[in-house]
């Protein structure tokens, strides 16, 4: 599966009203894209992502929930064990590198004043949750590949992401959904897996697990609590609505299977729900499984898909409508060619322009015509891949003007010349 590479800068502070800022924690950070159309065209369930005016908007971290440090509910706020929290939520900010942080007295969870803002940093993202939010791994520094790229993400890709390493050092459960790839999920579960067996982080102080039962005497006790964060969510809405022990918390998660009694797929490849996940013996809990070994399905799921189709990013005044990518010459270099296309109703010059790809780009020349094409021969430091590979045409300013992507499979025979 693709991914989309997104480039720009992560954000805990708004400085013109630090009071309204974001409320950063272990796996919360916002992101203001170099390029919104990014974000815009990535697969979604059904919610459009949001932007602040200055277009900023939410991630949510691939793989990995952290300890709560505030879950509201209608205007009440609930917490899980605050020492471990706010430790997973000044890792998280340690390892983007703000430097230090301050937070305000009478607003604890925001930002008084960070060190280092904003730090850039890009993302690897395969589409939006339900909510609209930005799925992806998270990284700090630059790609040496263009933005909007399309990347075939392999394990070792995600080795020095943000959400591994929250993994590796125990500050994160892992929390998979079915958008995520199998052999990425197996490479975090194994990570997830590490950590416990070795107590790193907060594995030594789960207690509602598997092999642990944890009595939950109240409101504040539970508040103290280590668990997985998806559990500690719907006990705190189950707190809420005026209960006092968990005798019913069964019959209350089977009564919204939507919002609460959330679909999740066992080891043995049974669709189950999160009440078969969860044991309750009196007021003692416990969980048949690891959350590393269950995958959840999230309501009105759709599994994103590398489009079939190009999808046209950018300004869209010249098009890229075809390319010769594996010719029978040799060297290749030097024979392979893309064609691009003037729509407008004028003409356009080029020549301040670039073709560019996984390894490098190449200045364009001349001006397109109305209605025109042109063919751009490439003998320069973009070499087009017969494996998969993303092509991107960028104006002067280094905008995405256009981008198609393709893959070994959609290519025609040797010689001939792939239509987007």
């Amino acid at each position: 599966m693709s991914y989309t590479l997104i480039k720009g800068s992560f954000h805990i502070y708004y400085p013109e009203n630090p009071l309204s800022g974001p409320e950063p924690d272990g796996d919360t950070l916002k992101f203001e894209p170099d390029s919104r159309d990014l974000i815009y065209s990535l697969p979604r369930a059904n919610k459009s992502p949001k932007f602040t005016k200055k277009g900023i908007t939410t991630i949510r971290f691939e793989g990995i929930d952290a300890l709560e440090t505030h879950f509201p509910i209608e205007g009440e706020e609930y917490h899980q064990n605050m020492k471990l929290a706010i430790a997973a939520r000044d890792k998280l900010l340690d390892l983007a590198g703000f430097g230090m942080v301050t937070y305000w007295e009478e607003k604890p969870n925001k930002v008084k004043s960070v060190e280092y803002h904003p730090i850039r940093g890009y993302l690897l993202s395969n589409g939006l949750d339900i909510y609209g939010r930005t799925i992806a791994f998270v990284f700090i520094g630059d790609h040496p590949e263009v933005d909007g790229a399309k990347l075939f993400v392999r394990p070792e890709m995600i080795e020095m992401s943000l959400n591994t390493l929250m993994l590796k050092k125990g500050y994160a459960y892992p929390a998979f959904y079915l958008s995520l790839p199998a052999d990425l999920r197996m490479y975090l579960k194994s990570i997830a897996e590490s950590a416990r067996k070795t107590e790193t982080g907060l594995w030594r102080y789960d207690t509602v697990t598997v092999n642990k039962s944890e009595t939950i005497v109240d409101l504040a006790h539970f508040q103290q609590l280590v668990m997985w964060p998806k559990v500690f969510r719907r006990l705190a809405a189950y707190y809420h609505e005026g209960y006092t022990d968990l005798g019913k918390f069964h019959e209350w998660l089977r009564k919204d299977p939507a919002d609460r009694d959330d679909r999740v797929l066992f080891p043995n490849l049974e669709l189950g729900n999160m009440h078969d996940l969860i044991i309750v013996n009196n007021n003692k809990m416990s969980l048949t499984h690891l959350p590393a070994d269950i995958v959840i399905v999230p309501d009105d799921f759709v599994l994103p898909e590398a489009p079939v189709t190009p999808v046209h990013i950018g300004a869209g005044s010249i098009r890229i409508i075809a390319a010769l990518i594996n010719p029978r010459e040799q060297p290749e270099q030097g024979h392979e060619v893309v064609t691009l296309i003037n729509i407008t109703d004028k003409d356009i010059d080029v020549s301040e322009w670039f073709i560019a790809d996984s390894n490098g780009k190449q200045k364009c020349e001349g001006v397109i015509s109305k209605g025109s094409v042109m063919q751009v021969t490439l003998g320069g430091s973009v070499r087009l891949s017969n494996i998969r590979d993303t092509i991107t045409l960028l104006d002067d300013q280094e905008t995405i003007i256009d981008q198609v992507s393709y893959e070994e499979k959609d290519l025609p025979g040797e010689g001939f010349t792939k239509v987007f």
